[in-house]
């Protein structure tokens, strides 16, 4: 029988090495979700029409979850790798807001989700529905997940002592492993995974009553399997770790769905926004004219009296201010 003592987290150096893992690469995608998102942010603000559509609306308040989520999981794996001395209730606060996130993370793919399936099978009602109600939506699910967040940690502290809540520590146990708050993270999974499930399969049964599915049309089924592979790699890791009651004593596992997960959210940028055809031709227009005005301020062309900047974009560029 193999000594499972290799696999444990009960060994203090292999758990340093994973909250030191974990901290790095939190850190990579908190650098890159914020990079490219800052990018398409600013391409959106910049752009009227993209401005009003609740896709992009919803991408940018994906990907602010996105970077924030990961900007709080370094401060917390790194206060865990260092062994910072602090009071038990600023690890559970962090801890708290940190879950509130990722499920904002979640919630936002299914809204975006949802967001599609309406635009597709309910054209004539999407306008009206989904832009009278697209702020409120959010602000409830923020609202909503902090609060659920709140209510879990009451719960997790209401058999300690305040001494004990704020006892100084170098380090803390893993908060939200109680049944009640296991069972409502895997519930509330399942029930974003059936919304996210549903609104695909309606938009693939749409697609193929509007022929957008034949054999010579690769890239909506291309864009589907994306989508279902990119979908399933964020919601099985944090399912499987809830599921299993002491994840922290099995280190090739926590490692594992810890990475699958990691890379998936670093490429949601790139999933549902790079590949989207509208969201490349301006980002591409914007490098474009900005190379063009580097050029004619390097020619010194800016100096004709005939010509203002507008008309020497358009006559060097010949390409729109997106």
């Amino acid at each position: 029988m193999m000594n499972l003592s290799n696999n444990s987290l009960n060994d203090p150096t292999k758990r340093k090495e994973l909250e030191i893992i974990k901290s790095s690469l939190y850190l990579f995608d908190f650098i890159f979700i914020t990079a490219v998102g800052l990018f398409i942010f600013k391409t959106v603000q910049q752009n009227s029409e993209m401005k009003k559509k609740v896709q992009y609306f919803l991408l940018c308040h994906h990907l602010l979850c996105c970077s924030l989520f990961s900007c709080f999981g370094v401060a917390y794996n790194t206060i865990r790798a260092l062994a910072v001395e602090s009071p038990k209730i600023v690890f559970w606060i962090i801890f708290g807001v940190r879950v509130a996130i990722g499920e904002g993370v979640l919630i936002t793919l299914t809204l975006m989700a949802l967001n599609r399936c309406f635009a597709v099978c309910w054209p004539f009602r999407y306008i009206s529905l989904v832009h009278a109600v697209k702020h409120k939506v959010l602000i409830s699910v923020w609202i909503i997940t902090m609060f659920k967040s709140m209510c879990l940690l009451l719960i997790e502290g209401i058999d300690k002592s305040p001494e004990d809540m704020f006892e100084v520590v170098p380090s803390c146990s893993i908060v939200f492993n109680g049944l009640f708050a296991r069972t409502t993270g895997i519930i509330l999974i399942l029930f974003l995974g059936a919304i996210i499930i549903v609104s695909y399969c309606l938009l693939c049964r749409e697609g193929k009553h509007a022929g957008h599915f034949n054999s010579s049309n690769n890239k909506a089924r291309k864009t589907i399997i994306i989508h279902g592979l990119h979908l399933s790699l964020l919601l099985f890791p944090p399912l499987i770790i809830i599921a299993v009651k002491r994840p922290s004593d099995y280190f090739i596992l926590n490692l594992t769905t810890f990475v699958v997960f990691s890379l998936a959210q670093c490429f949601s940028p790139v999933v549902y926004g790079l590949r989207n055809k509208e969201l490349q031709n301006k980002l591409f227009n914007r490098q474009r004219i900005s190379l063009c005005t580097g050029h004619m301020i390097n020619g010194r062309d800016v100096q004709q009296p005939q010509l203002n900047d507008s008309e020497l974009i358009d006559t060097r560029c010949s390409t729109p201010d997106p």
